[in-house]
C-alpha cells in the first residue's frame, strides 16, 4: 500500500521523531469520504462503491487511477521491531500516546475514544456509551474491543492460536432492517448442497445496499414460515453476511406466497437426497463437477497454476474431464484446445506433472470429501501413511484419527468407497499416494506412536513470522507452512502463547521475535530452520 501513502488521513508520510516500530490499524473510508469517493467516481466514469469496506480494500490495491480517493487511518496497537526500544513499556494507553505524539492518528482520536477504568462495570458503562453513539459515528461499528492496559498484566495473560487472551470484543446488537422478499434461487455447491438464496427489494444495510440474503436450506425456510412477498426483518451476521431474522407477520396482506421447494436438482434436473436438512444432488459429481475440480487443482490442494475456470469449463463441456484424475490424462493437445495456445498448454502440462508429486494429504483432500477440509486430511493422511490404508479403513480405524467421530467417521469412508475407481484412475497416472514420514532413529528411540509423533519437530508447538526466503520461498502461505511443520510432526499455531516452544523469524519479523525473548521460547532463523527440516522441504 505504499503507492497510497500520502492520501491516508491519520497516517503521515514522515514521523513527528526519529523513532521506527510497528504500528497497526485499520484503513477505511468514513461516511463523508465513502460519499466524496462515489461522488468522484461517477465523475470518471466509474462505477460506485458497493460500501466503504470494499471500497477501501479496493483502494488499497488500485494503481494508476486518475483520481485520488481520501482514506482514514486510526492505529489500535503497536509493537517493537528488532533493534533498541523505543515504545513506553508500561501501558497500552502510553504506547498509544507515544503514537499519537509520533504523528499517527490513533483510535483515541475517534468519538469512541480510549478510556482507561478500573472495574467491569465501568466497563459495561462505556460500552453502552459507545453503543449509543453508534450512529452518530463517522464510520460503523459491529462493536467494542476491551484490553487489559498494563502491558505486564498483558504479557502474563499470554496469546493463543486465534486471539489474545487479554482482549476481548464486545458486539453490539446487529443492524436491521426491513424490505420484502422478492424470490428465491437455487444454486448447486461443490458437494452437490442445494444452496437457497433470498432474493430482496433493495435495502440500505449498514452501509451497503443488500438485494440477496443467505437461506440456510429447505428445513429453515419451513421453520421461519417464510413467504414469497413477505415483509421480512434482515441483518449482517457477523456484520458482513446479509441474513433474513423472521417475516413480520402482522404486515401481511393475504398476497403473499408459498415458496416453492425445487422437485429436481436445479443443476442437473436430476433427483434430490432429501435425507438430511441440508438436501444435495443425489449426483453431485455431475452438478458441481467444475467447482469440484477447480478446489481440487487450487493451490492449497494440487496447485496446478494456471488452471482457472474458463479452461475448467472448456475441458468438462469437451467431456474430458469428469473427475479429478481425468486431469492427470490429459495431453498436449486438449490444453491446448482448452488454452487456445500451445504456450500456455505446455506450462499446464509442466503444472499438472508437477501435480503428481504432491504429498497424499494433498491429493486426498484434492477429493473433496464431505467433512475433510486440509487439516482433517492432513490428520488422515498422517495416520493412515497410504491412501491403501485409507481404503481399508473401517468406521472404528477411522475414528482413531484426531477430531473423528463416530457419524463423521461412517461419512468419510463410505464417500471413500464410492471414490475407489477414481484412486484407482489417480495411482494409474503415477499420482503419489503416499504421505512422507521420517524413519524413527536407530534402536527404536524418538516419540511414541500417534499423530505427529515422528519427525524433528516432534513435541514442538511452532510460531512462524516474517517473509520465508531461500530454501522455505515455496512456503508463502499460512496453510503451507502449517503443512509443512505438520507433516514435521510439530504443531503449528499463529501466535506467542504458553504452548509455544518454537518461534521461526524470516525476513522482516515483526514483535513476536520480542514476545519470545521475553518468555524464553526457543528462536531459529529460517535458514537454520531450513536445515532442521531438510527431509520435508521437496516433498
Amino acid at each position: 500500500m505504499s503507492h497510497a501513502i500520502g492520501t491516508i488521513v491519520g497516517l503521515p508520510q514522515r514521523l513527528a521523531a526519529d523513532v521506527s516500530f510497528e504500528v497497526r490499524g485499520e484503513v477505511l473510508l468514513t461516511t463523508a469520504q465513502f460519499e466524496r469517493a462515489n461522488e468522484m467516481r461517477a465523475a470518471h466514469g466509474a462505477g460506485p462503491f458497493s460500501n466503504a469496506r470494499n471500497g477501501a480494500a479496493g483502494t488499497l490495491r488500485a494503481k494508476g487511477r486518475p483520481y485520488t480517493v481520501e482514506m482514514t487511518f486510526w492505529a489500535f496497537g503497536a509493537v517493537e521491531l528488532d533493534g533498541p526500544a523505543v515504545l513506553p513499556g508500561t501501558s497500552h494507553a502510553e504506547v498509544m500516546a507515544f503514537v499519537a505524539a509520533a504523528g499517527v492518528q490513533t483510535a483515541a482520536a475517534t468519538p469512541a475514544g480510549l478510556t482507561v477504568v478500573a472495574t467491569a462495570a465501568e466497563v459495561q458503562e462505556q460500552a453502552d456509551r459507545i453503543a449509543a453513539l453508534r450512529t452518530r459515528l463517522p464510520f460503523g461499528i459491529d462493536g467494542v474491543v476491551v484490553k487489559l492496559d498494563s502491558l505486564a498484566e498483558q504479557a502474563a495473560a499470554g496469546t493463543g492460536s486465534r486471539h489474545p487472551h487479554w482482549a476481548t470484543a464486545y458486539k453490539l446488537a446487529a443492524v436491521e432492517r426491513r424490505t420484502r422478499l422478492l424470490d428465491v434461487t437455487w444454486a448447486v455447491g461443490r458437494t452437490g448442497v442445494l444452496a437457497p438464496t433470498a432474493v430482496l427489494e433493495p435495502v440500505e444495510l449498514d452501509g451497503s445496499v443488500v438485494r440477496h440474503a443467505t437461506l440456510h436450506n429447505p428445513a429453515d425456510i419451513e421453520r421461519r414460515g417464510l413467504r414469497l412477498g413477505d415483509t421480512v426483518t434482515v441483518y449482517k451476521a457477523g456484520d458482513i453476511i446479509p441474513r433474513i431474522e423472521a417475516p413480520v407477520v402482522e404486515l401481511r396482506t393475504g398476497e403473499e406466497r408459498p415458496i416453492e421447494l425445487p422437485a429436481l436438482c436445479p443443476g442437473c434436473q436430476g433427483e434430490i437426497d432429501r435425507s438430511q436438512e441440508r438436501w444435495r444432488c443425489a449426483q453431485p459429481a455431475d452438478c458441481g463437477r467444475i467447482a469440484a475440480i477447480l478446489y481440487a487443482a487450487g493451490r492449497d490442494q494440487l496447485d496446478i497454476d494456471g488452471l482457472g475456470e474458463t479452461y475448467v469449463r472448456a475441458l468438462v463441456e469437451a467431456g474430458r474431464v469428469r473427475d479429478v484424475a481425468d486431469l492427470f490424462a490429459l495431453d498436449h493437445a486438449a490444453l491446448a484446445e482448452a488454452a487456445g495456445s500451445e504456450k500456455r498448454a505446455a506450462k499446464l502440462l509442466e503444472q499438472v506433472e508437477a501435480a503428481k508429486g504432491r504429498p497424499l494429504a494433498r491429493v486426498f483432500c484434492a477429493l473433496g470429501v464431505v467433512g475433510t477440509g486440509r487439516g482433517m486430511s492432513r490428520r488422515i493422511a498422517r495416520h493412515f501413511g497410504t491412501m491403501e490404508a485409507i481404503r481399508a479403513a473401517d468406521a472404528a480405524a477411522m475414528t482413531e484419527v484426531e477430531l473423528v467421530g463416530e457419524t463423521k467417521a461412517a461419512g468419510i469412508v463410505a464417500q471413500v468407497a464410492s471414490l475407489g475407481p477414481v484412486i484407482d484412475k489417480l495411482a494409474a497416472a503415477g499420482v503419489n499416494l503416499t504421505e512422507p514420514r521420517v524413519e524413527r532413529p536407530a534402536g527404536g528411540e524418538g516419540a511414541e506412536g500417534g499423530e505427529g509423533a515422528e519427525g524433528p519437530l516432534a513435541g514442538q508447538t511452532v510460531v512462524v513470522t516474517g517473509k520465508m526466503t531461500g530454501a522455505l520461498a515455496a512456503y508463502d502461505t499460512r496453510d503451507r507452512v502449517r503443512e509443512l511443520i505438520e507433516r514435521a510432526g510439530g504443531k503449528s499455531a499463529s501466535g506467542i502463547s504458553g504452548r509455544t516452544t518454537l518461534l521461526v523469524a524470516g525476513a522482516k519479523a515483526g514483535g513476536k521475535v520480542a514476545k519470545a525473548e521475553e518468555a524464553g521460547i526457543a528462536i531459529l532463523g529460517e535458514e537454520a530452520f531450513a536445515e532442521r527440516i531438510a527431509a520435508f522441504l521437496s516433498r
